[in-house]
């Protein structure tokens, strides 16, 4: 048994790795766990060796290669062994000028973390949706759903729909995905003429979004700028500030100021 584990930690082919167990008396089942793990842990150290190394890799993995080892993935993903794998696979960054994972190993992947079958870092989902625009719009879909369909949301379940979902703290780490989530939700008032379970998503959202927006900022890897690229920086900063950091004395003062900035920009724009 310790020279079929041996075998199966090893570098050597799949079938020949059959054929020498075969060969000693041990049934697939003996093997094919550990020759799995070694071999997803040997492909998480390839693509993390060509991302970092780049070009000047020798043993630089193929873009078709890539591309096919994602395809691969698709039907196997949600199983607890290839997760490192698909983590790598999404915060792998080539030097293609296209994208070179398949999209349907996107869309696989988005859909197994909506339906939680899969446990990725924040970092892996915000790489899935910087990478992927439609995998970012079914999951405010997803939770447009859930605010609609549900009856009777309190705003604390309406908060543990949000911060279950990652968006406002992707949305804090990069704007671009903010951007489009605040489309969305524009988007979704229009539609739905103001629905009190979309404004009050949406209200939850923006708090949200400031609390990770405040953790995030202390890197400063984003300007404010960045996030709101049509909108004053001086209404921005006003807006962004807690009420628990405005003595209760001046919130009649700061409210009148915020309507005073805001009536002043409708007017320069009307």
């Amino acid at each position: 048994r310790l020279l079929s584990h041996i075998v199966s930690t090893s570098r050597f082919d799949i079938k020949e790795v059959g054929l020498f167990n075969q060969v000693l008396g041990y049934a697939p089942t003996d093997y094919y766990p550990g020759l799995l793990k070694n071999m997803v842990l040997s492909l998480v150290s390839e693509l993390r060796e060509n991302h970092l190394n780049g070009f000047s890799s020798q043993r630089r993995m193929s873009p078709e290669r890539v591309r096919s080892l994602s395809r691969i993935c698709v039907p196997l993903l949600t199983l607890p062994d290839f997760e490192p794998l698909v983590e790598a696979l999404l915060t792998y960054h080539g030097h293609e000028p296209q994208e070179v994972l398949c999209p349907e190993f996107f869309d696989a992947v988005n859909e197994a973390f909506l339906l939680k079958k899969i446990s990725l870092p924040t970092s892996a989902i915000l790489c899935l949706w910087l990478r992927h625009l439609p995998s970012l719009e079914n999951t405010m879909l997803h939770l447009l759903e859930k605010l609609i369909s549900s009856e009777r949301n309190s705003l604390r379940r309406i908060k543990c729909f949000m911060k279950d979902s990652l968006l406002p703290e992707a949305a804090a780490c990069h704007p671009a995905i903010f951007r489009v989530v605040d489309e969305i939700f524009r988007s979704a008032l229009l539609e739905t003429d103001g629905a009190p379970e979309v404004l009050a998503g949406l209200q939850v959202f923006t708090r949200c979004f400031v609390e990770a927006l405040e953790k995030e900022n202390k890197q400063l890897k984003f300007a404010l700028k960045t996030y709101f690229p049509y909108a004053s920086p001086s209404l921005v900063m006003v807006l962004l500030q807690h009420p628990k950091d405005i003595p209760q004395g001046l919130w009649h003062q700061s409210l009148k100021h915020i309507s005073e900035m805001l009536k002043e920009i409708v007017e320069d724009h009307g």
